[in-house]
């Protein structure tokens, strides 16, 4: 659509369609939003139109957001067509704040969007020169550092973010900047006003665009304990340039934690692309972590996957979480031969190269039945909760007795096996077992384990209790060794069931 054409945007609304949006050739036709489409055309009979699709604005908001991402971490947007993004200590990297501004502008009219940015102390000023106090010809406007004030003095009252019938009341009441409302004394302001209500909003929005109040911000993703960036006047294209620079940003990032004694949980390195698209790659820690080698280490492994584009110009290193470093075995060594500094180094090495899920650890339960007497969980999780706990092991409450000998490997389930014995109540003297009979040279047991009598309180009558176990542990002619039990006794438990046998675990 030529830019030069009266368009607007329009939706269904109560009394019909409506005006939602217009661009600059209507708006220079006095077509304003919230205009009737019917009394517009009558006005202007060239006025072109298109239904407004606000699901599609909003996704298209959101992408911009997290683009902003280049420019500061925390940011979000601001209604239906703004973004606010908070850029301390961010503007060195663009040689200042008005190269900064110069930055983000040309990139936002490069993809074709129309944009008026503001810069200040707060976020209220910084919106209000946004919205009204751009200069004709610029896209930006900036209140010098300190000078809040005097910057947005000139601006009209609806500069303030406040609805409609505050800004009439204003009007009458003669104010129509808000430099007019600066000297006016708090009670006496407070008495032109009805409504102490009306009060009470026009101060706190005046308060917060001053700096005099905190104006609570939520950014869209949680901000990151500490962040490091840096930005390119050469877009970097090749893996290796992308690998060094990462590494110098590792080195800063972990000098920085180290001086508050910290250590990095979580990582996440994005890298803005040219094109004004992004992405990240990501590396977790069991432990919190200072040392730039180790997060190189776990960053490189996933330095393949990054596609480059049209070439990445900004880099930023943030740490995610982040805990107290606390002390650790040093000198644990790898199985090639090289040292790990730590023994959580080799759980985040696996970890972040198989996966959550793919290294796990045995933690003791609350239950004496074998199957149940461990708990398999992440690795990093368990490692995580541990040292970011006062007590640095876990003591189940009912532990496991560790006189006990028990298989190397042990069936997930046990497995049936049909088994011959010299007495009912004694040990088999052979047994097959998938299919193969093996005859058993020697035999050591009972080891006697009663069920958990607390699952048997609230079953019913008809319900299958469970049963007593006699473990024994037997060696074939052949040398194997196994693990097996007779599931129920001859004599003494209720029920004619016949006691059934099955195998357990395999001995080393």
């Amino acid at each position: 659509m030529p830019s030069q054409q009266p368009f607007a945007l329009i939706e269904s609304g109560a009394h019909g369609l409506a005006i939602v949006a217009v661009n600059e050739a209507a708006a220079r036709l006095g077509i304003e939003a919230g205009t009737s489409l019917a009394d517009a055309r009558a006005a202007h009979p060239g006025l072109l139109s298109r239904p407004a699709e606000p699901e599609k604005d909003r996704i298209a908001l959101l992408k911009l957001a997290r683009w902003a991402g280049r420019y500061g971490p925390n940011r979000h947007v601001d209604g239906n067509d703004g973004l606010w993004i908070d850029v301390s200590g961010v503007a060195h990297l663009f040689g200042g704040e008005e190269n900064l501004l110069n930055n983000m502008t040309q990139h936002l009219l490069s993809f074709g969007v129309a944009v008026q940015a503001g810069l200040a102390d707060t976020l209220g000023a910084a919106h209000a020169l946004a919205r009204f106090g751009c200069p004709p010809d610029a896209a930006w406007a900036m209140a010098p550092v300190s000078e809040t004030r005097a910057s947005i003095g000139f601006l009209p009252v609806e500069a303030l973010r406040l609805d409609a019938p505050r800004i009439l009341l204003l009007k009458r009441l003669g104010l129509r900047h808000i430099g007019q409302l600066y000297d006016i004394p708090r009670d006496s302001l407070a008495r032109r006003f009805r409504s102490s209500d009306v009060a009470a909003a026009v101060l706190v929005r005046l308060d917060q665009a001053l700096g005099a109040m905190e104006e609570p911000r939520r950014p869209m993703q949680p901000p990151p304990v500490l962040s490091v960036a840096r930005a390119f006047a050469e877009p970097l294209i090749s893996s290796e340039a992308l690998e060094a620079f990462t590494n110098e940003l590792a080195d800063e990032l972990a000098a920085a934690l180290a001086a508050k004694d910290l250590g990095a949980r979580v990582l996440r390195l994005t890298f803005y692309r040219a094109d004004g698209t992004s992405g990240t790659i990501a590396a977790a820690m069991s432990t919190p972590c200072h040392d730039a080698r180790h997060m190189m280490a776990l960053l490189s492994e996933k330095f393949s996957s990054i596609d480059a584009g049209f070439g990445v110009d900004i880099l930023r290193l943030d740490a995610v979480r982040a805990g107290k470093r606390g002390a650790n075995q040093k000198g644990f060594a790898s199985p090639q031969g090289a040292a790990f500094r730590d023994p959580s180094e080799l759980v985040d090495r696996l970890v972040n190269r198989l996966g959550r899920d793919a290294i796990t650890v045995l933690r003791p339960n609350g239950s004496h039945i074998p199957e149940r007497a461990e708990v398999r969980l992440p690795a990093l999780d368990v490692l995580a909760a541990e040292t970011s706990s006062r007590v640095q092991s876990y003591t189940p409450p009912w532990p496991y007795p560790k006189r006990l000998l028990r298989p190397a490997f042990m069936l997930s389930r046990p497995e049936p096996i049909q088994v011959t014995a010299g007495v009912p109540d004694g040990p088999p003297a052979s047994f097959i077992w998938r299919r193969v009979e093996r005859r058993v040279a020697r035999a050591q047991g009972p080891e006697r384990i009663a069920p958990e009598w607390w699952r048997t309180l609230y079953l019913d009558e008809d319900q299958k209790r469970p049963r007593t176990r006699d473990y024994y542990r037997i060696e074939d002619q052949q040398g194997a060794m196994y693990w097996v039990f007779r599931h129920g006794l001859y004599e003494g438990e209720e029920g004619s069931e016949r006691p059934s046998w099955f195998l357990h675990g395999l001995f080393a």
